[in-house]
């Protein structure tokens, strides 16, 4: 199996994976985590790392939010506002280069999951596909629930119909019991802010 591993950090979810598919397509924008990320996957003969923020600008310098905070680092100014849970922590804007999801697989194929961790940049990564794929999944807090729900109305739009919010930081979890879009808007609204967050599956 292939899966695009976006955001993927310093590679801890992706070695958590390594064994579950034949490629991962590992992403991060930051070029100083990017470094550490080539070092621990290293010697993952399985693993393509590429420095790239996935948006739906492709090919194209676009700001890049980089905290000293390896985990926190963003597309989106937003998730360091008053209403974030990271509120106050300090970034510096640099520009990277930008890739869509529609390009990626243009250029390896279409993954049986796209896994997308990015500090609440999530809709520009998700805006960039334009096909229905076999399984994706991306982080959500409980704070920016408008903006997940944008992602999951474009997915819908896709032909995604079945949804899961995970709540455990499990890296290796894949749920096996799937609910509808209202469901899961409904279970969104009874998160609490800077409290509650994980990943958003859709199929």
């Amino acid at each position: 199996m292939l899966c695009f591993d976006i955001g993927a950090n310093i590679g801890k979810w992706t070695i958590a994976n390594k064994d579950k598919y034949y490629k991962i397509v590992s992403i991060e924008a930051a070029p100083i985590v990017y470094d550490k990320l080539l070092i621990n996957t290293n010697e993952l003969k399985n693993c393509t790392c590429l420095n790239y923020a996935v948006s739906n600008n492709n090919n194209e310098d676009i700001i890049f939010y980089f905290s000293n905070t390896d985990t926190i680092s963003s597309l989106n100014p937003d998730w360091y506002s008053n209403k974030s849970r990271f509120s106050n922590t300090p970034y510096t804007p640099i520009i990277c280069k930008s890739i869509t999801l529609d390009k990626l697989i243009e250029e390896y194929g279409t993954p049986d999951l796209i896994k997308i961790d990015v500090e609440c940049g999530e809709y520009s990564v998700i805006s960039s596909l334009s096909k229905k794929t076999p399984l994706i999944c991306f982080e959500w807090a409980a704070e920016m629930n408008n903006i997940y729900i944008d992602c999951l109305e474009h997915l819908r739009t896709l032909g995604y119909n079945e949804f899961f919010v995970q709540y455990e930081d499990e890296y290796t979890f894949t749920p096996s019991k799937f609910n509808t879009l209202n469901e899961v808007k409904e279970e969104l609204s009874k998160t609490i802010d800077r409290l509650d967050w994980d990943m958003i599956w859709a199929k």
